[in-house]
């Protein structure tokens, strides 16, 4: 039969329980005892107060009988003879006197009585005065101290004799009362069993005592606490006392018991005790010896072939006696199965996922060796591209100042929107370049919505011309949004041209209607503005309205219908917009048109940006770059033409320079207000020329020369590069003349 965990445990409790009825036991002994020990000092006090009784009837009797002597001698002894016979029978009748004396009224001793010879008067009498002279004066018995009388202990006491209305004191009655009379009272006391009885005076000495086993015991100490222990002849001793006073003389009652005597009644208690004590200590050791030998030990050879299994190593459990054990150690030795099995197959897999993880870092390298490729193909591509962009665009624009016939200026004009075309492609590629990379971010500068409204329409009513379409587009601003307000104009500049421009490839006539309001005022410092396009088009199909948003999605289109642009406008618009803690949406569409709503926060601008707005518009000159000094490092012939012909017609001293050495060698000898620097330029490139520009400066008395970046590449970090080197701004191919002169005239300090 094989013992389970429970059985085991159920004889523990039966152990613990055995365990808790010794201690009770063992509690209720100690209660016994201690009721012995109370019994045994209530005996002793109660003996020492009975003691205390006899002895002072003793001496109240004594003073009594003197008492009574001396009304006899007051009313029957005149004379000495009868004095004396009086004396005499009262010392016979009171053995507690030793002796008896009367004093007349000058202290002489006229009879007296004693043990001695010839009753011879007892010096006692003679050499204490106080004997008579107490009571004589006060008429009040008195009692001497404790004294000896023929090497006995003994005490005096005296009492006045009146006369017979009490009205005079006519003599003095003294008696000696030795001790061994108290002794004869002592011995005639019965004690309990084993206990002592001492009668001690004040100063510790032993007047009386009675022992059960006729030990004697010396003198005390004087002022010892009696109550409680004594060490009394090197023996110990259990106590209790009664003081007691007699006249003003102090007596001491100890009632005492050998303490080893004292527990002679309970040494049967004391042996069960101690065989208890032995019997738990024996009880607890096979309790806990059961407890480590038929549990703790099988639970801790299971941890350790636990720690074995987790090791990996292969172990076989052996069973244990008890039920719930064996069936744990079976247990284990399954799971131990099952984990080797496992640890197998997860080997196996392990294998597979590394092949498989290999594959897909050589896959990763590849992806990123591809988007390396794919943003130096970026950077070459706008710099190559924008290069020419901008010779063409800047062509264009110089082209237009000259006088033309009509058929010129249209395809003139055509021309123009073409590369804005192109120009609008490039940037938008680039833009979900620097989305796709994380390095988009947004700049923020003070601008006029009127204004950025009034460029946007015109621009896009040039576009509805070029495309021969009837089309009006409108505009409307509500007024109570701030005019000067503070964010990317470029970028809200984009997504408007984004949103028109769609609404212009999908609609053939009708209108398009622009419009913005105040949506709310998150604080004091920012405004929330609501943008809607709304346009009489065709429609978005419902099958292509899940995608709109996605990059390169053009819609559900008609085969034989050919649908101009990339894709990418309302995906970059949408990222716009969130970088503006905003939100792009498709408000509604049908065959009678479609709406695009969405939602920017801006800045307020302050006073002194509208300040400034409102005197360049009233005091910009016909040239504002009148009398300016410009370095323009530039390595493109084309470009070197159109930007100081641009700036030369603004008033500007424009001095050309084809690379950065050159520009070097230049500013030696010649002295400029501003630098425009190219950055890929041969020899010594626009960032190393600008960079040994500020170390030089660091060594010169001269103010630092701005120096503006104007670079065929637009993309975010390398704008960051160049502020890195210690250029002042950035203006990126094909050049906004307009902002490169307003940049000018700010870096100059020329408005």
């Amino acid at each position: 039969m094989r013992t389970t965990i429970r059985i085991r445990i159920l004889l523990i409790f039966i152990g613990v329980f055995f365990i808790q009825a010794l201690l009770m036991s063992t509690f209720l002994l100690h209660l016994h005892n201690q009721s012995l020990s109370n019994q045994v000092t209530e005996q002793l006090r109660t003996t020492s107060s009975n003691a205390q009784s006899q002895l002072s009837m003793f001496l109240d009797t004594a003073l009594h009988e003197l008492e009574m002597a001396s009304h006899q001698v007051e009313r029957m002894a005149q004379k000495d003879y009868q004095q004396y016979n009086l004396l005499k029978t009262l010392k016979k009748n009171s053995p507690a006197f030793s002796a008896l004396a009367f004093y007349d009224i000058n202290g002489i001793i006229r009879s007296s009585v004693s043990n001695l010879k010839d009753d011879a008067i007892p010096t006692f009498f003679t050499e204490n005065n106080a004997l008579f002279t107490f009571p004589f004066n006060s008429g009040s018995p008195y009692i001497t101290r404790l004294t000896s009388e023929n090497d006995q202990p003994a005490i005096g006491m005296s009492q006045p004799v009146n006369f017979l209305d009490n009205s005079y004191v006519i003599g003095v009655i003294a008696a000696i009362v030795p001790y061994n009379s108290l002794q004869s009272i002592v011995d005639k006391f019965i004690l309990p069993p084993n206990q002592n009885l001492l009668i001690l005076d004040i100063e510790g000495q032993v007047l009386a005592q009675k022992s059960q086993n006729g030990e004697k015991f010396t003198d005390f100490p004087p002022e010892q606490e009696w109550n409680g222990e004594l060490v009394i002849n090197h023996i110990r001793y259990l106590t209790s006392s009664s003081p007691f006073e007699f006249h003003g003389q102090h007596f001491m009652i100890i009632a005492s018991i050998d303490a080893s005597k004292s527990w002679a009644p309970t040494a049967r208690s004391f042996m069960l005790l101690t065989l208890i004590i032995i019997l738990l200590l024996l009880l607890s050791a096979f309790v806990a010896w059961t407890i480590n030998k038929k549990i703790i030990a099988p639970l801790r050879h299971l941890a350790d072939n636990t720690a074995i299994i987790v090791q990996g190593k292969d172990v076989n459990i052996s069973e244990a006696s008890d039920t719930e054990f064996q069936d744990l150690a079976n247990a284990m030795n399954t799971l131990n199965h099952q984990l080797k099995e496992s640890n197998l197959s997860l080997e196996t897999e392990i294998l597979r996922r590394r092949r498989e993880e290999k594959t897909a870092n050589m896959a990763k390298i590849d992806a990123e060796k591809a988007n390396q490729a794919k943003s130096i193909f970026l950077a070459n591509m706008s710099h190559e591209i924008r290069t020419p962009l901008h010779g063409i665009i800047g062509m264009l624009e110089m082209l237009g100042k000259n006088p033309l016939n009509e058929e010129q200026e249209q395809l003139l004009t055509m021309m123009s929107v073409s590369a804005q075309r192109l120009h609008t492609m490039v940037n938008s590629i680039l833009d979900l370049s620097q989305i796709e990379s994380g390095k988009f971010q947004l700049h923020q500068s003070p601008f006029s919505l009127s204004e950025l409204f009034t460029e946007v329409v015109e621009f896009m009513q040039v576009q509805v011309k070029n495309q021969e379409k009837d089309i009006t587009i409108s505009s409307e601003q509500t007024s109570d949004i701030p005019d000067s307000l503070v964010g990317d104009s470029g970028r809200i500049r984009q997504i408007l041209i984004n949103l028109l421009n769609n609404s212009i490839k999908f609609s053939e006539k009708g209108s398009i209607h622009l419009t913005v309001e105040l949506k709310s005022k998150p604080d004091d410092e920012t405004v929330e503005l609501l943008f809607s396009v709304t346009d009489s088009g065709s429609g978005i199909p419902d099958e292509a309205q899940h995608a709109i948003f996605d990059s390169f999605a053009r819609g559900s289109l008609d085969t034989d219908k050919v649908v101009e642009g990339t894709g990418l406008g309302l995906a970059i618009s949408a990222e716009f917009v969130q970088a503006m803690k905003g939100k792009l949406w498709l408000e509604k569409t049908d065959e009678k048109g479609t709406t695009f709503c969405f939602t920017i926060q801006c800045g307020l601008a302050t006073e002194e940006f509208k300040q400034d707005r409102e005197f360049i518009k009233k005091a910009i000159p016909e040239k504002r770059l009148s009398g300016i000094r410009i370095f323009l490092a530039e390595d493109e012939y084309i470009n070197q033409r159109i930007i100081s012909a641009y700036l030369e017609e603004q008033g500007g001293l424009v001095t050309v320079c084809s690379n950065g050495q050159e520009l070097l060698d230049t500013m030696k000898d010649e002295i400029a207000d501003i630098i425009l620097m190219d950055i890929r330029m041969p020899v010594l490139d626009g960032l190393k020329t600008t960079k040994i520009i500020r170390e030089l400066e660091k060594n010169s008395a001269h103010l630092p020369i701005p120096i503006v970046a104007l670079t065929a590449q637009a993309t975010t970090d390398f704008e960051e590069k160049c502020k890195n080197a210690g250029m002042d701004d950035y203006l990126t191919k094909p050049i906004p003349f307009d902002r490169l002169v307003e940049i000018v005239c700010n870096l100059v300090g020329k408005v």
